[in-house]
């Protein structure tokens, strides 16, 4: 498209208004625009059904090129959706000769050692900091959540930013290239990228500015998104929750018998089971109310390494100081089935439990849950 094409409007005389296209006059006010309207990165162009909605993480996020490192790199804007995928942008003018092919190495490079290099917790601390806290940070996520899940109040911060790791861990991300004018080579390139890489989503979004004596448009469009890899994306998702009955039917007998004997205590303490799309939560009420997550039951193959099994995976993530969360995960790794995940959470692998006993294995958990329930 030339950059002399024009939009037509119609005003409140009845007019026709021909409005020119502007290119953006710096890459700072482009990157400005994103992170004030990230909306701009339209997500009913990029699922019609399931549109993602954005968070904004942080604009210029480091990213390490080695264990421990400090910041190599740094991804324009990182973005989360509603679901807990991270998002990363990567805003190019038209007319920066990098557009051509250097930003998709760029790119590659960001999402590769985001993957390898970042503490599980990252993008959780930065996401405090743009906010103020996590009370701010909290009530943020949650109008996002709940926005897209008709009113439910099951929401909890562990659940979304548990999702949040495993989708990192996974490599599960999605990468947007934005530009004002999206040149043909990188159009073909993200189409490629798109269809052949199964766990990442890559698109580009072409935001065009039209710039009249008492007007601006901006017109957004979505590209690279071939109806082959929207129908192979879609096919990998989870389209429903699971109940109880589907969870259960992919679990190995051993670990059938392991997770009947936890939902039926569980049922006995009165502590509360949602159900997901990955698995179900575990949570417990406090005596003041607040709700503290134990764990979760996770479905086989969720990330990478993690068995071809179902599993359970204890979290600390929400417990408060007072109630010892180190302490608990010094006695629970005293067990060789217990595995470190992150900092605040644990893998348990059935298989090497000698006692097989859900009330045995998570004895301490389920300890704690009646302590926090005040009985």
């Amino acid at each position: 498209m030339s950059s002399r094409d024009t939009i037509f409007l119609i005003n409140d005389a009845g007019e026709l208004e021909q409005v020119p296209h502007r290119l953006f006059s710096s890459e700072e006010l482009f990157q400005t625009l994103i992170e004030q309207h990230p909306e701009l990165l339209v997500g009913e162009q990029i699922d019609p059904d399931n549109p993602p909605r954005w968070l904004l993480i942080q604009r210029e996020a480091g990213i390490p090129g080695q264990d421990g490192g400090g910041a190599r790199w740094s991804v324009d804007h990182l973005l989360l959706d509603q679901h807990g995928r991270p998002t990363f942008v990567e805003v190019k003018r038209s007319s920066d000769t990098r557009i051509r092919r250097e930003v998709v190495g760029q790119m590659l490079d960001y999402a590769a050692n985001a993957v390898e290099y970042w503490p599980k917790d990252r993008i959780r601390e930065l996401a405090v900091a743009q906010y103020g806290g996590p009370e701010s940070l909290n009530d943020r996520i949650r109008r996002l959540v709940l926005e897209t899940e008709d009113g439910s109040e099951s929401w909890e911060p562990d659940d979304y930013w548990a999702s949040v790791d495993r989708h990192l861990q996974q490599g599960e991300l999605r990468l947007l290239f934005v530009a004002d004018q999206i040149p043909t080579e990188l159009r073909r390139i993200i189409e490629f990228l798109n269809e052949k890489m199964p766990s990442i989503e890559v698109l580009g979004v072409e935001i065009r500015q039209y710039e009249g004596q008492s007007i601006r448009a901006l017109v957004p469009r979505v590209v690279g998104q071939t109806e082959y890899a929207r129908q192979t994306k879609s096919a990998g998702k989870p389209k429903a929750k699971f109940t109880k009955e589907g969870f259960l039917e992919l679990c190995k007998p051993e670990t059938r018998r392991f997770f009947e004997e936890l939902l039926e205590i569980a049922g006995h303490m009165g502590l509360q089971i949602n159900w997901g799309t990955t698995g179900f939560s575990m949570r417990v009420r406090r005596a003041d109310g607040t709700l503290a997550t134990l764990g979760y039951g996770v479905r086989p193959r969720y990330y990478e390494n993690s068995p071809d099994d179902c599993f359970f995976q204890v979290s600390l993530h929400n417990y408060k100081a007072d109630e010892a969360p180190d302490a608990l995960r010094d006695e629970l790794l005293q067990s060789k089935a217990f595995v470190k995940n992150t900092e605040n959470s644990l893998d348990l692998f059935l298989e090497r439990a000698e006692d097989k006993s859900a009330r045995v294995i998570l004895g301490p958990i389920l300890e704690k849950a009646r302590s926090l329930r005040g009985s």
